[in-house]
């Protein structure tokens, strides 16, 4: 019974659709039928036209061409370039002025930012070639069908099913030379856009022929394909494909072309074109559109008159033909031979009934208007952008790799040096994407002869496609110099003419194209950010097709956009409006805000300038005074690097190793009170006015001069002697502490004395300088080059931003030197401020520890000791181990009420401040120089620190409600 009901439902079920089929089919004849029945021969020939426009054109040129559609009543228009907005107003003008509706179609194979403005552009084909997962090209031509759909476009020219590479048909416009793997992704291109009802019309069909001589003496043009070759094609007409476009290559030269009346005129090329039409609708059973483009073809003599091109292709059976010229004489020569020959006139019916037909799949049986208010948001999704990044991320192949330097593991004491061929954008742009993650010098070749040393260094090399032969020659030279263990990455982004060296070098990575996107996103495969998944999909010099040398990933930071992340890019907005509110403000007079999310920098921007006078703006590479982010930045991971190791134990008092304490009163301090500043040290103690007298500075701690005796640089112009460390070490061991009563804990009062004090300990302990140790074993190893104290010793000053001008103490402008007094006493380098560095190499070491102590391959501390550090350790204060902690639901809380109560971070005086939340897997760094030129409280007031971390968690919240995350790599279609 259950199984009679399910043979019911069926049957009904084929029944419903049989019906719907057949009244749409109806319909489809009911309307060809009628527009039909309106034509008079001009409009009928017009039909079979299509002309090409750009909306880039001057308005006199592009006027003169709409004018020519609308006189000459043509079937479509294929734009090429242009823009968004006037191409979709051209589009609406065409359409209202048309008696009937234009098809408009555009090369959309890897998207239209290739062709307009302000769109997205997806990989190439050959790129799209190169991703393993094939649902990615349905879902690319998805997005790209609908896109088109926005933009009025009824048909894409494209795929290009080839599998061979000809003067036509260049190598970036193939998907592979496999037949199988074109014909698979073929489809899935074709079948995306047939579901956002976007027509495919498949360009270069391979058209072979010879001339054969009948019994008669008269000359045929028999034509063939390779059916290997041909194989993608086919399968795409057996599943209903609209349209294609012919190429004809290699016609054989050995027939006698006196007996050939075309050849007269016509290039072998040429005639296989025409004849086309046979080959492709009667042995291939084509059902389509045959559309012959009449650019493509080549006169052999003068006698080719204007016209006959065009006459040719319509005796030869195209149905659409595209032309560029004046149609005039064209028309005019057709209507002749349909006059002389009624078999023309029959076949002109049956090609305009094709194509209104053709017309209807496209919906044009119903007028629309394109919407020219919405265009940017409805093409710009955020769906399109995920897409698009993710499809370039899977492109990436590695093809070769033989000593397995991909990804590069150690940035510790390596030197860098990228090698950019020509000085071209892209090059910059992949220079600093490489600076993202090491220090690098650059090296621009051109086409001039250099003589460079680079001896020792690692090489990474970036070619383009418009890096010419000598340029190229050059590279190599250069290359040719080096010492043999040297390592040379070749990173390629479609330089044809390195090929035939590439099997010569051990490490080659491709991204096919020099796309902006490409471009930023190699590095981060080089350096572990990203895997490298592609597969080769075409021969690479000696290198074949289809290698595949897969790469992982070494926990390094990557760079995208809010989306990737989880984050509405559109609230992030919102932190631009507080940062300029700081700025006109007074609070600072320039900022930088960088968000990391799920591993990935998804905010990394600069407002304002270094100083007031507006002459030097900030930039990502601008190098801040971090202040007391030096606590936690530096001394606390040399406490947190001796605890794990059993060097010292926080639960000891830190006289058992600093045994000069023990005659004084911080005897008895524990460390961990230290680190939670609850060991009732004093919060402050003023040190420099015991180095001066009055307006004079103390000969025996300064001098105006650098020397062995005054090595300390205090100021531009001013230098300490040796003695003050000493000094100033005796100083803090014998200050005061703070008063409590007898046989009670201290209670929390924040201090730097404590930190200074680490410092003493750490260098003690590990018998070396601070800086040092810090720079050896861990901001060297990270590749947090900028990361460090005085930063004049390696940084020009103008990458500095200037902090105070010091008119009591200093005197002078303090720029590149620690702002802190005590700090600068100690010539910079102290346990509590001197640290110096970037944002993105600060988010580094956030990245680290909220990867729990892991980082680019390498472990730096154990979960467990991240976690300790981290961990709020008393009931009555919010403190980690040296690291501060929010306070929920409080307004006096340092962070976003938002926060975790697993954050963890720091502020620092000059107007800086790092956070890590693990619970969203979030780093948030704010960097400023608050206190130019004076001490100004404007940004504490106004809470733009905790303000702007209130929007990025409403970002992360704002995207939970109200997007649901696509599966782009889901099993779209099984393999056909």
């Amino acid at each position: 019974m259950i199984g009679m009901i399910k043979i019911v439902l069926w049957c009904g079920l084929l029944i419903t659709f049989s019906s719907l089929t057949t009244v749409g089919q109806v319909d489809k004849e009911k309307w060809v039928d009628s527009v039909f029945n309106t034509l008079s021969l001009n409009e009928k020939l017009g039909q079979m036209f299509i002309t090409r426009i750009s909306s880039h054109v001057k308005p006199d040129i592009r006027k003169a061409i709409e004018k020519r559609i609308e006189s000459d009543n043509l079937g479509g228009v294929i734009f090429t370039s242009g823009s968004v907005a006037r191409q979709a107003r051209i589009t609406n003008r065409l359409q209202a002025d048309a008696k009937i509706p234009l098809l408009i179609s555009q090369d959309a194979s890897s998207g239209l930012g290739h062709l307009l403005d302000s769109t997205l552009a997806f990989p190439v084909p050959l790129a799209q070639g190169a991703i393993s997962n094939d649902s990615l090209i349905y879902w690319i031509s998805r997005e790209v069908g609908r896109q088109m759909k926005v933009l009025g476009i009824h048909m894409s020219l494209s795929p290009n099913a080839n599998t061979i590479s000809t003067e036509v048909t260049n190598e970036n416009i193939l998907y592979g030379d496999d037949p199988h793997s074109v014909a698979r992704k073929s489809l899935l291109h074709m079948k995306g856009l047939h579901e956002e009802g976007v027509l495919s019309c498949a360009k270069f069909f391979p058209i072979k022929g010879i001339e054969v001589i009948d019994q008669k003496g008269k000359s045929h043009i028999k034509l063939y394909h390779d059916t290997l070759v041909s194989s993608p094609y086919q399968f795409l007409f057996q599943q209903g494909l609209n349209a294609v476009i012919p190429n004809a290559t290699d016609l054989p030269m050995f027939f006698e072309q006196k007996r050939s009346d075309l050849r007269k005129k016509l290039s072998d090329n040429t005639l296989q074109e025409f004849e086309s039409g046979k080959l492709l609708h009667q042995p291939l059973g084509f059902n389509g559109v045959v559309i012959i483009d009449i650019q493509t073809m080549q006169s052999v003599t003068d006698k080719f008159e204007t016209g006959d091109a065009e006459l040719f292709a319509f005796q030869a059976g195209a149905d659409m033909i595209i032309s560029d010229d004046d149609l005039e004489p064209a028309l005019r020569k057709i209507k002749k031979l349909i006059r002389k020959e009624k078999q023309f006139g029959a076949r002109l019916d049956q090609r305009v009934k094709k194509i209104l037909a053709l017309k209807y799949d496209a919906d044009l049986s119903k007028r629309k208007v394109i919407d020219i208010d919405f265009l940017e948001s409805n093409l710009h999704t955020i769906n399109s952008q995920l897409l698009r990044i993710q499809s370039y991320k899977k492109a990436v192949t590695v093809i070769q790799n033989q000593n397995n330097v991909l990804p590069v593991l150690s940035l510790e004491d390596k030197s860098f040096t990228c090698i950019v061929a020509g000085d071209t954008s892209g090059g910059k742009i992949f220079y600093q994407s490489i600076k993202k993650y090491t220090r690098a010098n650059r090296l621009v070749i051109t086409e001039e002869a250099q003589e460079v040393d680079l001896s020792g260094q690692i090489i990474i090399v970036a070619l383009f496609p418009t890096t010419t032969e000598k340029t190229l020659q050059n590279v190599l030279r250069v290359l040719n110099t080096l010492q043999a263990y040297q390592q040379i990455i070749i990173a390629d982004f479609g330089c044809k003419i390195f090929k035939p060296f590439a099997s010569g070098f051990p490490t080659v990575i491709t991204g096919y194209s020099d796309t902006g996107d490409m471009v930023q996103i190699v590095p981060q495969v080089i350096f572990g950010g990203l895997p490298a998944e592609g597969v080769l999909p075409v021969k690479y010099g000696d290198i074949p097709s289809g290698t595949a040398l897969k790469t992982g990933v070494l926990n390094r930071l990557t760079y995208s956009f809010p989306e990737d992340a989880g984050i509405d890019g559109n609230t992030l907005k919102k932190i631009e409006n507080i940062a300029n509110e700081a700025i006109s403000s007074g609070s600072t007079p320039g900022c930088h805000v960088l968000v990391a999310k799920e591993g990935k920098v998804i905010y990394d921007k600069s407002f304002g300038y270094l100083t007031y006078d507006k002459q030097f703006p900030v930039t990502d590479e601008t190098i801040y005074d971090l202040a007391s982010l030096t606590k936690v930045s530096a001394t606390l991971q040399a406490v947190m690097f001796m605890q794990e190791r059993g060097l010292i134990d926080i639960h000891k008092k830190i006289s058992v190793y600093l045994p000069e304490l023990k005659g004084t009163n911080k005897k008895d301090i524990i460390i961990v009170d230290m680190l939670t500043h609850q060991s009732g040290l004093a919060p402050f103690i003023p040190l420099w006015p015991l180095t001066v007298e009055g307006p004079a500075f103390l000969p025996m701690y300064y001098n105006s001069k650098q020397s062995i005796s005054y090595p300390l640089q205090v100021s531009p112009t001013l230098f300490g002697s040796n003695i003050l460390k000493d000094s100033v070490w005796s100083w803090i061991s014998y200050s005061k502490m703070l008063e409590k009563p007898p046989r009670t804990p201290n209670s929390f009062r924040y201090s730097d004395l404590g930190f200074m004090m680490f410092k003493q300990l750490a260098e003690r302990i590990l018998n070396q300088p601070l800086e040092d140790f810090l720079y050896q074993n861990l901001y060297d190893p990270l590749g947090a080059y900028s990361l460090g104290y005085t930063p004049l010793m390696r940084f020009p000053g103008e990458m500095i931003a200037p902090t105070e001008m010091d008119t009591l103490f200093r005197r002078a402008l303090v720029i590149g030197t620690v702002h802190d007094e005590r700090a600068a006493m100690l010539g910079g380098v102290s346990g509590h401020a001197g640290l110096f560095g970037t944002a993105n190499d600060l988010s580094k070491l956030g990245q680290m520890l909220l990867q729990e102590g892991n980082y680019g391959g390498q472990r730096y501390y154990k979960p467990e000791t991240v976690k300790l550090f981290t961990a709020k350790q008393f009931e009555s204060s919010r403190r980690g181990l040296g690291w501060d902690k929010p306070v929920q639901g409080e307004w006096n809380s340092p962070t976003s009420i938002f926060a975790s109560p697993r954050t963890f971070g720091h502020t620092g005086f000059t107007g800086t401040c790092l956070w890590v939340d693990p619970e969203f897997n979030l780093v948030y760094i704010f960097m400023s120089n608050r206190v130019f030129p004076d001490r100004n409280d404007k940004l504490i007031k106004t809470n733009i620190r905790s303000r702007i971390q209130d929007v990025i968690y409403e970002a992360i919240f704002n995207y939970c409600k109200t997007t649901e995350c696509p599966d782009f790599e889901g099993k779209i279609y099984s393999e056909q």
